[in-house]
């Protein structure tokens, strides 16, 4: 039944590429002649990393650096999204557990060898409680214990059989030799974090926080693997203002751009020959994260108003350009186990209906609804670098003034919102989501148990049992139809408590500078072929 489901993925996602191959403006540099090595290539990004620390980082664009260019995962993607042998040469999976056989070439970056014992160190540190790891909630829910057979072999056991074993081991170990003995409540601020020690392709140089991360070509990284990059640097730059950085990429001042393109960004490089438009389907979803612990929040009838009193395929048309999708929960529509869920719609009316049921009225006629002699008034956070984000939040602001709703904006420094948003310390936040792997696994957003935890991904505070068992049902159910009819439940529910409120799938945007050659990208990330890059010499 295991192989029956992967099959089905396989199917659904290799359509899935291929659409994002028609997609994609064509590549330029056919005629640039065959590889060579050298040069600086530049990626422009919005805002600064997190921690280059796979264990504690929650960030994407971090988690796409440590995944493609500074760390060597368990397994890795092939362009097809099967599961492909990576610093795991190979694996015996059987329904109960994975053992994994390491291969013995792979090195930190300071010349150790990477073995079985960094691996259970890093799943020991992801599984503590205190440590409060993506990785423990959102790949080893189902991961009991790891045991070192020997140096380069290690078995996993499952809590019990599930359909999407593999995708639990896209991560990568850390160095225990680094370490070993550092608390895991102090692992979040450990020094390593900004100094790391890989293993993958690139090895870490420097980092100027606010300004530019630099990456160094690592000459030793095995053969096998694909060998040294090309490239002799890779110098992410961080340029705060969206309109700047499409600036530098068209002036050649950067090779990549693309965290974040704007759909009118995007509009603007298919007009242009020094550039080009990379779009795709992406993993990722906009939403506005409800604090379910505050009031009004506490009452799913508001949640539900309010997502009915947004207009999101308004939105899409007039923000996104048409270069996204409604969405009605967290399982992508590309997935093979999508419940094929209508979002709900606008509808003010039914809106009203719901707040005045939950006790919402305008009694003394300033166009504010009250309960309790309380205004209905809250404080949305926004990521002050995000254009996107900002004129979305403004269009929020007046649809729902028109219900009655006053809703105050308060614009942050994304390391400052995340910060709050982590700790549960806002009223509502206006934010993305990432798939982390391309399994279907709420555990980390909407379950109980991740609410419990201080700073974990559950940043609604969202608990309800019945979901936690439907959660609990669809890992474990082997069957994809029975899976995908678990995952509909699932979704309804979610779609009934709106703790937090699904605005849209957007496509995900890059551009591309006509010096930099061997740039593709899907959707596992647009770092995937960074190992793969290069300038023709006379552009160096």
């Amino acid at each position: 039944m295991r192989t029956r489901a992967s099959t089905v993925r396989a199917i659904a996602l290799i359509l899935l590429l291929a659409g994002a191959c028609r997609g994609a403006d064509a590549a330029g540099g056919a005629d640039a002649g065959p590889p060579v090595r050298g040069g600086t290539a530049v990626v422009g990004i919005l805002s600064d990393f997190q921690a280059f620390n796979p264990v504690v980082n929650t960030s994407i664009t971090t988690d796409e650096v440590i995944k493609q260019m500074l760390f060597t995962p368990l397994v890795q993607y092939d362009e097809r999204l099967q599961v492909q042998p990576y610093l795991a040469a190979r694996w015996e999976l059987t329904d109960t557990a994975v053992t994994f056989h390491l291969r013995r070439d792979v090195r930190w970056h300071d010349g150790r060898p990477v073995t079985a014992e960094d691996v259970k160190f890093t799943f020991d540190l992801a599984k503590h409680p205190e440590t409060a790891s993506l990785l423990g909630s959102a790949y080893l829910n189902l991961v009991e214990t790891a045991t070192v057979l020997d140096p380069y072999t290690l078995r996993f056991r499952f809590v019990a059989p599930h359909a999407q074993a593999l995708e639990g081991f896209w991560w990568a170990p850390v160095p225990r030799h680094r370490l070993q003995g550092v608390p895991p409540a102090e692992l979040a601020q450990h020094p390593f974090n900004g100094e790391p020690v890989g293993s993958g392709p690139f090895r870490f140089a420097s980092w100027k926080r606010g300004q530019q991360v630099v990456l160094e070509r690592n000459p030793d990284f095995p053969a096998a693997l694909g060998g040294p990059p090309y490239v002799e640097r890779v110098v992410f730059r961080i340029i705060p203002e969206a309109t700047t950085m499409v600036t530098e990429l068209l002036a050649g001042g950067a090779d990549v751009v693309g965290y974040t393109l704007l759909p009118d960004q995007a509009r603007q490089l298919r007009r242009q020959r020094t550039a080009e438009l990379r779009h795709f389907p992406s993993r990722e979803f906009t939403y506005v994260g409800w604090n379910n612990r505050r009031e009004p929040f506490r009452d799913a009838r508001v949640r539900r108003a309010l997502t009915l009193a947004i207009d999101r395929p308004t939105l899409i048309a007039g923000l996104l350009h048409g270069l996204g999708t409604p969405a009605s929960g967290m399982i992508p529509p590309w997935s093979p186990l999508s419940p094929e869920l209508p979002p709900l719609p606008y509808d003010p009316a039914a809106a009203r209906r719901l707040l005045a049921e939950a006790g919402w009225r305008d009694d003394n006629a300033d166009g504010i609804l009250e309960k309790d002699g309380r205004p209905l008034r809250f404080t949305l956070l926004v990521n002050a670098a995000n254009r996107m984000h900002q004129d979305i939040a403004a269009v929020m602001q007046q649809q729902l003034r028109e219900l009655g709703v006053r809703l105050d904006l308060r614009t942050l420094e994304f390391q400052t919102l995340l910060r709050q948003h982590k700790a549960r310390d806002y009223d509502a936040v206006l934010a993305n989501w990432t798939l982390d792997t391309f399994k279907v696994d709420p555990t980390p957003l909407f379950t109980c148990a991740e609410a419990r935890k201080p700073n974990s991904a559950n940043r609604a505070g969202y608990c309800n049992p019945q979901a936690d068992r439907l959660v609990e049902r669809g890992l474990r159910t082997v069957d994809p139809a029975a899976a995908r009819q678990t995952w509909r439940q699932f979704s309804e529910l979610l779609q009934r408590d709106q703790p937090v409120t699904f605005l849209f799938w957007g496509d995900d945007l890059a551009g591309v500078g006509a010096r930099l050659q061997g740039a593709t990208m899907d959707v596992r990330s647009k770092l995937v072929s960074a190992p793969d890059w290069w300038i023709p010499e006379a552009r160096q």
